[in-house]
């Protein structure tokens, strides 16, 4: 995926400090300068994805490395206007005991779009990954209405190549209609947060209290434990966007 991808970062320890060791950047991607930490922010100058598009990111922590990969602006996803789909296809690797923390903002599904994304974490031993991925359907004043979906699919493995989850999801509008009871209610922004790590029984009841500190009128919220002790999955329901975000970001903060 290397030699595809628009966004191909790759981070290092070197004297007891990550850097930012190789970078390979282009169209529609922007990477601003490295932080302490190292924390990067990578924003998107096309103004979002539009049909046709086929967009790559690589992103790899080194052995005891640490990165931040945050984008502060959400990703707009434009109608097709009789266009294929617009596709995205992520890849994460963080070898042995690194840390990688990967924030985009929510994706913004407006009327007529289309997106099919992957998205590949490969784990080595003693790593962590913590992840936050989300969407939304908007629809501004006096838009077209005309049907939008999103295809998405996220796989995590062991860099031996054993996988520890899978997670597949198809949404469209008619699938997210408020009307449909036991579905989706009022909610029409949903999100995720992985935190794969190694870890014990316990550690799983402060996971609870975090996710319980978000819960409330506008959001709804639930975990699962991953297999073989190998981490946990949080999924966020909202009423909107601003609520979405807003429960993102605080447990991603209390997590990092």
């Amino acid at each position: 995926m290397s030699a595809a991808a628009q966004l191909d970062l790759s981070f290092a320890l070197r004297g007891g400090q990550t850097v930012l060791a190789r970078r390979h950047v282009s169209y529609p991607f922007h990477v601003g300068a490295p932080l302490r930490g190292v924390e990067v922010f990578v924003q998107s100058v096309s103004g979002g994805l539009f049909g046709n598009d086929r967009i790559g990111q690589r992103i790899e922590v080194g052995t005891d490395g640490a990165a931040v990969v945050r984008m502060p602006s959400a990703q707009v996803v434009h109608g097709r206007r009789g266009k294929d789909a617009a596709r995205q296809a992520i890849a994460l690797q963080a070898a042995a005991g690194a840390r990688l923390a990967y924030l985009p903002r929510p994706v913004i599904l407006l009327p007529g779009s289309g997106l099919v994304q992957s998205l590949d974490v490969t784990l080595g031993e003693g790593a962590r990954v913590l992840l936050q991925d989300g969407f939304l359907l908007h629809d501004p004043a006096g838009s077209p209405q005309a049907a939008r979906f999103l295809d998405s699919r996220v796989t995590v493995q062991r860099a031996c190549g054993r996988r520890v989850a899978r997670d597949r999801m198809r949404v469209t509008d008619a699938m997210l209609d408020a009307a449909a009871p036991g579905v989706a209610g009022g909610y029409r922004a949903f999100g995720t947060v992985w935190l794969l790590q190694d870890m014990a029984a316990q550690a799983y009841g402060p996971l609870r209290a975090t996710l319980a500190a978000v819960v409330g009128q506008d959001v709804y919220g639930a975990m699962t434990k991953l297999r073989e002790g190998s981490g946990a999955l949080i999924r966020i329901a909202a009423r909107d966007g601003g609520a979405l975000d807003a429960a993102l970001g605080a447990i991603t903060r209390a997590l990092a």
